[in-house]
């Protein structure tokens, strides 16, 4: 089973940078919103991606900073890789033009 991933925890952490927030007024800012299982903890191991959010959580952050939840997420995935060639050969059930006999 692949283990979830925090994607959204540095954009928390901007956005409350933003509105000049401390961790515990965030805290406060997400009880009064009815987000009672959110503590300094919690919100300090999403910042900094030690563990994921749960969509509820998710739901209350986009609610606390007044933007959508996809706002959360980042713009673009960053993939490593490698371009990997292939020899494609083309198939078809319809056969080549037979050729006359030569003579």
């Amino acid at each position: 089973m692949p283990k979830d991933a925090n994607v959204i925890g540095r954009k928390v952490a901007w956005l409350r940078n933003q509105h000049c927030w401390s961790q515990s007024d965030l805290v406060a800012e997400l009880h009064l919103l009815g987000c009672i299982n959110m503590t300094r903890e919690v919100l300090a191991n999403i910042e900094t991606l030690r563990s994921p959010a749960t969509c509820k959580q998710i739901e209350f952050f986009a609610e606390v900073f007044g933007v959508m939840e996809q706002e959360l997420f980042p713009k673009q995935r960053h993939f490593v890789g490698k371009e990997v060639g292939m020899n494609l050969r083309e198939f078809t059930r319809r056969r080549r033009p037979s050729r006359p006999p030569q003579n």
